[in-house]
């Protein structure tokens, strides 16, 4: 290796120590060390507690309205309509419920403004999202109202 023998014998010894090294962790633990089977009350303790961190905020439902719609044509069209808000927090959600009837005016208001051919497209429904969301944050003056969610939503 290096010409000197006892550098060699040191290099020599070193490499041996690190491979024997190596070696005893790989049997230790693959073959005597035992791993401890999970407790499943702490796994359960720690599953609801991952739960409760990624739980969702609760959401305030405003119930069916039906609106009519401004047409061009003399046959009446309306909208049937059931929101779901989301809000930024739990506690905005007593909010919603003591203000629910200038939430329904305001549906009724922002819906009404709107032709049938506008709600039954992807970006009617988005829009009315965005503007529903706009007014009723406005009023609050503060952001509450995340997403409005249409669980049932015909146009006739």
């Amino acid at each position: 290796m290096t010409g000197n023998k006892m550098i060699d014998t040191v290099l020599t010894a070193l490499l041996l120590a690190a491979t024997l090294g190596a070696l005893g962790s790989f049997v230790y633990t693959q073959k005597i060390y035992e791993r401890p089977l999970p407790n499943n009350e702490a796994e359960e303790k720690k599953l609801i507690e991952n739960v409760k961190k990624s739980t969702f905020v609760e959401s305030f439902e405003l119930g069916k309205l039906i609106i009519n719609l401004k047409g061009r044509t003399s046959k009446l069209r309306f909208l049937e309509v059931e929101c779901h808000f989301r809000p930024f927090k739990d506690s905005y959600v007593e909010l919603l419920s003591n203000n629910k009837s200038y939430i329904n005016d305001t549906v009724i208001d922002v819906a009404g403004s709107f032709t049938p051919t506008e709600l039954n497209s992807v970006s009617g429904k988005i829009l009315l999202e965005e503007r529903l969301k706009t007014r009723l944050n406005s009023y609050f003056n503060k952001s509450v109202v995340k997403e409005v969610y249409f669980s049932r939503f015909v146009v006739q």
